[in-house]
């Protein structure tokens, strides 16, 4: 019969190999590239370039459940008027918008990737983000809050996230509205920017 401390011994030797293959899958990642045809709401349609990094990482709670997961940042190209503009960042950008002064705008939940959390955004109703650029298209910022002119235009970028291999190389204005709708079916605040989402972080709270 086997011991305990043996048995302990023998599990924590078969841990090894498992533990060391972890720590050399982690570093492994891929660079997922694909354009998107967006609808704006000037009436115009463009192409949007978009890459996201994957990374080889365990799960959450089964660090072994190895598989190749979306990373936070992302980056969008696009031009519009003659001008080249590049996002890189970590909002989950589900609009992009041209405003009333002539300026491209991308808007996200500010709850997605705890966005607010990181970039310290206050509560804000309705609780999105809304990220301007610069003159060089390069630098974007963002006002305390997202202006009304945006509100109740329904999102028209890509949403979902699926396993590299089945991420295609080109969507159309359908099939991204078809890709995002499992998504957005049942949810108000991703079927437009709804100017009463308040999110988990800005509702009152009980007494």
């Amino acid at each position: 019969m086997m011991t305990s401390k043996v048995l302990g011994k023998t599990l924590s030797l078969r841990m090894v190999p498992a533990a060391f293959a972890v720590l050399l899958l982690t570093g492994c990642s891929k660079t997922v590239q694909w354009e998107e045809e967006v609808p704006l709401n000037t009436g115009e349609t463009i192409w949007v370039k978009r890459s996201v990094e994957y990374v080889l990482q365990g799960g959450a709670g089964n660090p072994l459940d190895m598989a190749y997961r979306p990373e936070r940042n992302q980056a969008i190209e696009f031009t519009w008027n003659g001008k080249n503009y590049r996002y890189e960042g970590d909002a989950r950008i589900m609009l992009l918008a041209i405003s009333p002064q002539k300026r491209p705008a991308l808007v996200a939940k500010a709850a997605d990737n705890s966005w607010y959390a990181v970039h310290n955004y206050r509560c804000t109703i309705p609780f999105y983000v809304q990220i301007i650029p610069d003159d060089t298209g390069r630098v974007w910022s963002w006002p305390p809050q997202i202006e009304s002119w945006l509100y109740n235009q329904p999102p028209n970028l890509l949403l979902e996230r699926h396993p590299p291999e089945q991420m295609k190389k080109r969507y159309t204005a359908q099939e991204r509205q078809q890709e995002n709708y499992p998504g957005t079916g049942n949810n108000p605040s991703q079927q437009k920017i709804d100017p009463t989402h308040t999110g988990d972080r800005c509702k009152p709270e009980e007494k």
